[in-house]
């Protein structure tokens, strides 16, 4: 065991000494953020960003795959018989090279992409294999490899001095990050137990699943590790939509802990160091918390990992150790330098095998373990060694992100001193890399790096080495020779330079490639003036001169991985060598935790303990923590095995003597070299023993899984196509829902006919009403559908029509009409009455049956009495030749026209041009008046008694109508006659009997009357008082009987009062009184008509030369004789200049929110990506949601009827018309429409461009809707596994049901539906 009792010698009941926090704060007391978690890389020279802020490097770079292709290749064999394995040639280990993809994942993560994603990709040359595809598999060409830029400080990037710095997402320190994670409760979830339960004394929790606590517990809590598809099983995933769950992994510390076997396998190895450490702690220090016994195992084996990586993998990794420890130095900067990150840390591409073996202990005779791959094989007997271990050897292209296979395939081990067990287990995987070369330190890369790498679903296979060369670019890194100068190495301008100054190995042909394909082309030197025209030569390009030139620009071109990974020799060339170095330097030099500080008030270590940690190796580690014994792996893993080492004697008698055909053997040597890295005396050459080097032109290994592509709208067409059809449907059908319900309601009133007419019937009786009732409907017009009535025909031949609420609602006098025309209508159930005084009636009866009996009552009554004209026609024709009640105001409002013009002399008034149709003269002079239209046309009561005198005045005929000739002479008095003629025109009014006298009462009535025409309001105690006082100033007794001549005198005396008698046309403006503004005019469209004909300025000269100006200090307005014509625009602006006012104004708020939210989404949100997605789409889908809340939101301000009504009585109706609030309404839900079916369209493309999305970047921008890693979120996922998609086909549902039934037809015969779904809205 490698921990010794004597080691720990503290007092159990002591102060715990202070620990190191999991995210790096406070590790420099000076600077607590110094060396933290997501804080910016270190920077040793400033970005050369395009623009100087945060724009990729571009410049003269070239294409990273055609650098990849040309310079960095694996050749079959090496040697110069082209037959010798390419394998290390200092004896490297492939155990060496995996350990250090651990060692970087320890230091350094900058791998996640920012958010939004930013795009860098590249450039796929013509001829590359990822541009032409694969006709065998299937699989397409692509023009360019996707790439995404790093994650950055978000208050960086800015401008030149604040250019954009990438982050380093967990701690440079060397603090056992991998295995605990950066944050408390990443650590705390590591050491809880599938339960829920702390895993107790200290541990980290153990999978159950497992005996001896193996492993870490799976990750079925789902921390958010990194998990990208493995690319072997690409051609699973794209048919079943979904790649591997992330639970399938074990719980690290680092999320990317399972990117592969070889990676995982050390994170195991560290996990049981910490157990058994805490294991041993809990056992010897019975006072310790659990949380302490963590702590203190914790901090041991930070403490060994730290010596390992900083003494033994990095000697062997660099050929030469690190300086001596000088102490802890707080000024300096731990943080990773860029150049470390971009370049030097990838030296270790070059040394990754394509595989590694997996073999028994030595108790098996050290032979492989046979890992079956992606196909499980016929299990054949170990006949032919190099067939046998190529196949079944771990392809490292192949188990990217399928880490557990070769530690959980069931494996029977040979029958050892440690028992047996039935799983692999990560000691064959260990062993097999120990005993394998990786691969020779040079500028090569194996095929399962450049151009097997994994990559996203969408391009599952990548050139790590274009990558490589990329991520440069994208963080701004300067050239090589830039980064020579920044470490104190020399610039270099040519191939010579180059081999002297580097002492490469790589061939002199690869290095003048990399020269030539630098170069620039002829015309970017001509642009820049570096070759000029020979003046002394004719101008003839000096050429030798020029192409120098071009090869010094070349090696200004040259990124820093490119050149710096071909300085290989048998180690890191001198760039690579000296940015190692110094990194770790800097991390040991400024960990105020490292393990050889003791510079503490109370040491975390003794100088005993520190001596310890120091004998302490990987070796040493993996014999505690596995089932190896001494004998089945060698002493210094990190290199093969080699003869002539005394300890591992017992390792070479028992397993390499074992079976010696297993073993090849290779000549190696090892150059010791100073501090200053200069070699040391001749080279070490010694033998090497190891398994077969693999992809050899001998050893074969499993193929790579081709690259594969897929895209992210696949398996999402036919929900898409079905969710537009069904949102179709689902309108197409609620819209004939309303026919149907119309239907259903029609047969329904079929069958309740009779109980509906005993029901009037009952209900008429109890009114005390004579007359049988007929239950039927209206028809107001095509615009206004029908109403419910009870039709009851008197015995005074009046037809009446009533409400089913016993409310009368319109009455046809038919009494002294000598004829009646009925037109039935032959395929319908209609009967329309012409009234030619008034407007048509036309009626719709249930069935034929109670037409013919409405028929026949007509008959009945009507005989004798009125002649009745039946005629017969269909009901189009009928209804279209019925007079509508519009029409009639529309023939009302002509007829005030031409009654104005007449009686006021205007050749030409407003809307002459219909006017001098003859047709519609014709009409305008047969048009009469009812009284209840005199009584509004005045603006008075119908039972006014002004009105019943006035009208039984100006009616001569006494035909119940006041016709043309008789309203026209009567206006003709008022406007132009003499104060004698009007009060004459008056006193004649009450003067039934043209006695020329009035009696004391009929003066008082007259004297109500004129007070009820002046828009007063009195009592008759008022009226009583008002005539004693009249006429006792006239000398007139109470009984006494009043002249003409005393009425002239009186009204004189009282015209203030009585307001002398001034007629209130409606349309006129008169002055307002305090009593009120009257009452609503059936005719509105008289009054628009006057107003329209005169006003303006005009009015108030026009009354001043007529005399009809009422008291002089009130501004009114008459009519000016002469007008010129005004044209219709102005006339329509004028009538409606208050609706237009405000409906413009509504229209341009719209406008500007719609164009503030587009201009935001598409310029302010910009960098939030969600525009590079959809498009524009987004921005107009945006807009258009902003105005449909605006819109909706005001919709219900237009409803309430209540406070409109109120508001109505205020000033504020000067302001605002009030009285159009419901076409205002109307015209606000048609905009609202309108960008609803915007919205609806826009957001069914940005669907469709969301669901082609990476389901990466897709977390990116939603981050608010949770799902798991493995899940590819297709068009149906948003729609209907989100609350924003299922609320959306909710909505469209419900507003298509609320539109549907908003219109004209649904709310005249399923009013109910109406009102039951505008009660939704709030909703």
């Amino acid at each position: 065991m490698a921990c010794d009792k004597h080691v720990f010698k503290l007092d159990s009941k002591s102060h715990p000494p202070e620990f190191q926090t999991f995210d790096g704060f406070y590790n420099n007391v000076f600077k607590v953020d110094l060396g933290a978690v997501d804080t910016p890389l270190l920077r040793k020279v400033s970005p050369v960003y395009e623009d100087s802020v945060y724009a990729p490097v571009k410049g003269y770079r070239k294409n990273p795959f055609e650098i990849s292709d040309a310079l960095m290749t694996r050749s079959p064999a090496c040697g110069n018989d082209g037959k010798v394995a390419c394998g290390s040639k200092t004896g490297k280990s492939a155990f060496l090279v995996f350990f250090g993809q651990q060692v970087v994942e320890e230091v350094l993560d900058a791998q996640r992409p920012g958010c939004p994603p930013e795009y860098f990709n590249i450039d796929i040359p013509k001829n590359h294999k990822f541009h032409l595809g694969n006709n065998i598999t299937g699989t397409t060409g692509k023009s360019s490899m996707p790439f995404l830029r790093s994650r950055y400080d978000y208050k960086t990037g800015h401008s030149p001095s604040n250019p954009r710095q990438q982050l380093n997402e967990i701690t440079p320190w060397i603090d056992g990050g991998l295995i605990y994670g950066t944050s408390k409760a990443w650590a705390d979830v590591l050491r809880t137990n599938k339960n829920g339960s702390l895993a107790p004394h200290g541990l980290l929790a153990s999978d159950e699943d497992y005996p001896e606590g193996l492993f870490p517990v799976q990750n079925k809590i789902r921390l958010p590790m990194a998990n990208p598809p493995p690319p072997a099983f690409h051609s699973n995933f794209i048919k079943e939509h979904h790649t591997s769950p992330v639970d399938r992994f074990f719980v690290l510390g680092n999320p990317r802990g399972n990117e592969n076997a070889f990676l995982l396998s050390f994170g195991i190895i560290l996990f049981r160091w910490h157990n058994q450490i805490a294991t041993y702690l809990s056992e010897t220090r019975k006072g310790w918390s659990g949380e302490r016994v963590f702590q203190e195992a914790r901090k041991w084996v930070i403490a060994t990992h730290q010596h390992i990586v900083a003494y033994n993998w990095l000697a062997e990794w660099l050929g030469e150790s690190l300086n001596e420890y000088p102490g802890y130095d707080p000024t300096v900067d731990p943080q990773i330098e860029q150049f470390f990150q971009t370049a030097a840390m990838r030296f270790g591409h070059t040394l990754v095998t394509p595989g590694a073996y997996m073999r028994d202990y030595a108790c098996g005779k050290c032979k492989p373990i046979s890992f079956y791959g992606l196909k499980i094989k016929n299990k054949e007997k170990f006949e032919q060694p190099s067939k046998f271990m190529s196949n079944y050897s771990v392809r490292t292209c192949n188990i990217y992100w399928r880490p557990r296979e070769p530690f959980l395939m069931p494996y029977k081990h040979c029958a050892g001193e440690k028992g047996e067990r039935t799983r692999a287990d990560i000691d064959p995987l260990l062993m097999g890399m120990a005993s394998q070369r990786c691969e020779r330190e040079d500028n090569m890369i194996v095929e399962d790096l450049r151009g097997n790498v994994f990559g996203p679903l969408e391009f599952s296979r990548r050139d790590l080495m274009a990558v490589n060369i990329q991520r440069g670019r994208d963080h701004g890194t300067p050239d090589y020779n830039t980064a020579r100068i920044a470490f104190g190495l020399p610039p270099i301008s040519s191939v010579k330079e180059y081999i002297e100054k580097t002492n490469t190995a790589t061939p002199i042909e690869i290095l003048e490639a990399m020269e030539k394909l630098h170069m620039p082309e002829l015309d970017e030197m001509e642009s820049e003036q570096a070759c000029q025209r020979d003046s002394d030569n004719d101008g003839i390009m000096s050429e030798v001169d020029c192409i120098e030139a071009r090869r010094k620009k070349a090696w200004t071109n040259i990124d820093v991985w490119t050149g710096g990974i071909l300085e290989t020799s048998d180690r890191p060339g001198p760039l690579f060598r000296s940015i190692i170095k110094d990194q770790f330097t800097r991390i040991r030099n400024a960990d105020r935790f490292w393990f050889e500080n003791t510079n503490w008030k109370t040491p975390r270590f003794t100088d005993k303990q520190i001596e310890r940690i120091k004998t302490l190796t990987i070796y040493d580690i993996l014999v505690s923590v596995t089932r190896m014994l001494k004998e089945d792996i060698q002493s210094n893993p990190f290199r093969v095995p080699v003869e002539g080492v005394e300890s591992d004697q017992e390792f070479w008698e028992k397993c390499v003597n074992a079976e010696p055909k297993l073993w090849v053997k290779s000549p190696c040597w090892k150059v010791n070299y100073d501090k200053n890295g200069d070699a040391i005396g001749n080279n070490v050459s010694s033998i090497c023993y190891h398994f077969p080097q693999l992809d050899s032109n001998y050893t074969p290994v499993e193929n790579c899984v081709e690259v594969g592509h897929y895209d992210y709208f696949s398996g999402s067409e036919v929900s898409y196509i079905l969710t537009y059809i069904f949102l179709g449907v689902v309108v197409l059908a609620i819209a004939s829902w309303v026919p149907m319900m119309v239907t259903l309601k029609q047969r329904r009133k079929g069958s309740d006919l009779v109980r509906v007419q005993k029901n009037l019937s009952r209900s008429f009786t109890i009114s005390g009403r004579v007359g049988t009732p007929y239950a039927g409907r209206e028809w107001i017009s095509s615009k206004d559908g029908t109403r419910a009535i009870a039709i009851l025909l008197t015995d005074k031949n009046c037809i009446q029509l009533y409400s089913h609420k016993n409310e009368l609602l319109r009455s046809i006098d038919l009494s002294g009409k000598e004829k009646l025309d009925i037109v039935v209508v032959s395929d319908g159930t209609h009967l329309v009455l012409k009234n030619p005084t008034e407007y048509d009636c036309v009626l719709e009866f249930d069935g034929q049956l109670i037409r013919s009996a409405f028929m026949d009552t007509i008959r009945e009554k009507l005989a004798g009495v009125i002649e009745i004209h039946e005629q017969y026609t269909a009901l189009k024709p009928a209804l279209a030749s019925a007079i509508t009640k519009h029409e009639r105001l529309s023939r009302l409002e002509n007829f005030f026209r031409i009654v104005f013009a007449q009686a006021f002399n205007i050749d030409k008034p407003s809307g002459s041009k219909n006017l001098l149709d003859p047709k519609m003269i014709r009409e305008v002079i047969n048009t009469e008046l009812t009284r209840v239209e005199f009584a509004d046309a005045l603006g008075m009561n119908t039972d006014s008694q002004f009105v019943e005198k006035m009208f039984g005045l100006v009616d001569r005929d006494r035909n119940g109508y006041i016709s043309f000739r008789e309203f026209l002479d009567m206006l003709v008095v008022f406007a132009k006659g003499t104060a004698e003629d009007k009060a004459q025109l008056m006193f004649e009014m009450y003067d039934i009997y043209r006695t020329g006298m009035l009696s004391s009462e009929e003066f008082k009535h007259m004297i109500r009357s004129m007070i009820e025409a002046a828009n007063a309001d009195v009592n008759n105690e008022d009226v009583e008082d008002l005539v004693k006082s009249m006429l006792d100033s006239a000398g007139l007794q109470r009984d006494s009987m009043v002249s003409l001549q005393d009425f002239q005198r009186i009204l004189g005396r009282y015209k203030d009062t009585l307001g002398y008698a001034q007629l209130n046309f409606r349309g006129l403006n008169v002055p307002e009184t305090k009593m009120g503004t009257g009452r609503n005019s059936l005719h509105e469209s008289a009054r628009a008509a006057v107003i329209s004909v005169y006003g303006g300025q005009d009015m108030e000269e026009s009354l001043s030369e007529s005399g009809l100006r009422g008291q002089p200090e009130e501004k009114d307005t008459s009519i000016l004789p002469n007008v010129e014509q005004k044209n219709r625009c102005r006339t329509f602006f004028e009538l409606y200049r208050l609706q237009i006012f405000w409906t413009l104004l509504f229209t341009m708020v719209v406008l500007a929110i719609f164009a503030e939210r587009a201009y935001y989404y598409s310029v302010e949100r910009e960098h939030g990506g969600l525009r590079h997605i959809a498009g524009y789409g987004v921005t107009i889908t945006r807009g258009a949601a902003s105005v449909m809340m605006f819109c909706y939101a005001l919709l219900l301000l237009t409803m309430c009827r209540n406070s409109i009504t109120n508001l109505r009585e205020t000033f504020l109706h000067r302001f605002i018309p009030f009285d159009n609030f419901v076409l205002f309404h109307k015209y606000i839900a048609y905009v609202g429409l309108i960008f609803t079916v915007i919205h609806v369209i826009g957001h069914s493309v940005n669907f469709y461009h969301i669901s082609t999305q990476t389901a990466s970047d897709l977390s990116c921008l939603f981050t608010d809707y949770f799902r798991s890693t493995h899940v590819l979120p297709k068009f149906h996922y948003w729609c209907y596994q989100t609350i924003t998609g299922i609320t959306g086909i909710l909505l469209v549902i419900h507003a298509a049901l609320i539109y549907i039934f908003s219109t004209t037809y649904a709310r005249t015969y399923v009013f109910r539906m109406f009102w039951i779904t505008h009660n939704t809205y709030p909703v």
